[in-house]
């Protein structure tokens, strides 16, 4: 079973409408888990309960661009909760899907690799880091190394990220999980997920896919993406699904495709 993890924080429509999307284009063997990253505690409840959605309880609100915790709570609600999957993937609210094909296209990609990613840098000299994320984490870098274990991280994209429930097993069993909740409280590295999952599935021996090119160019941080470009993306069967997706008429239209 393919687990999606959703975060978002407002529009209750929209995140209806998202559900829906990802459902249509990926009508076997998923399962989405939504967290809450919002001020509003019962933001997504009532959208989760209509729509057959688990709710993640360990939900908290977010800061934009730090919401590094997001997926390692998806993580530990999972194993808590005894729920088996074989693929977790990290969503955002700003993803959408336009063809079908998600699926094989994981067990394709994925087959003999547990992670799928858009990029892997890694990121071994603090006097050359051109990524302003990676210098913070280097200014942290006396805390967080006794949680990686390493002289170097790596670094990816987080959106649309995938990763084996077996290496997320070895991942979650590893950690000093109170070492951990100590620097998510006293850290504010923005973009921190998308150093710290990858080098920890590096750490216990995670072997990594890229996207190919042609997903990678739906799948950027910016700009947003057009509807002239959802239009193109929509008449390739080799792209699935498109982010960012910032503009409600965009994301209307994509909704209301047959």
């Amino acid at each position: 079973m393919i687990c999606m993890a959703l975060l978002a924080h407002e529009n209750e429509q929209a995140l209806r409408n998202q559900i829906r999307n990802i459902r249509k284009y990926n009508p076997q063997d998923v399962q989405i888990i939504f967290y809450n990253g919002g001020q509003d505690t019962n933001f997504g409840k009532k959208v989760c309960e209509d729509e057959n959605v688990l709710y993640c309880p360990y939900s908290r609100p977010l800061k934009q661009r730090t919401s590094g915790r997001f997926f390692y709570d998806v993580m530990r609600f999972l194993e808590d909760k005894k729920i088996a999957y074989e693929y977790l993937v990290y969503l955002e609210y700003d993803i959408m899907f336009v063809n079908s094909g998600f699926r094989e296209y994981l067990l394709s990609k994925m087959e003999g690799y547990d992670c799928l990613v858009k990029i892997l840098r890694k990121e071994v000299d603090p006097k050359n880091a051109s990524w302003p994320p990676a210098r913070d984490m280097w200014k942290d870098w006396e805390r967080w190394k006794s949680i990686f274990e390493s002289d170097a991280f790596y670094r990816t994209s987080s959106p649309m990220s995938v990763f084996r429930h077996g290496i997320i097993k070895k991942m979650l069993g590893g950690l000093n999980k109170k070492r951990l909740e100590h620097l998510f409280d006293t850290s504010n590295i923005p973009c921190l997920g998308e150093m710290l999952y990858i080098t920890l599935a590096k750490k216990y021996g995670g072997k990594c896919k890229i996207y190919g090119d042609n997903t990678k160019r739906f799948l950027r941080f910016r700009p947003a993406i057009t509807r002239k470009e959802i239009k193109e993306a929509k008449s390739r069967s080799d792209v699935m699904f498109v982010h960012p997706v910032k503009d409600a008429e965009v994301r209307d239209w994509i909704f209301n495709q047959p």
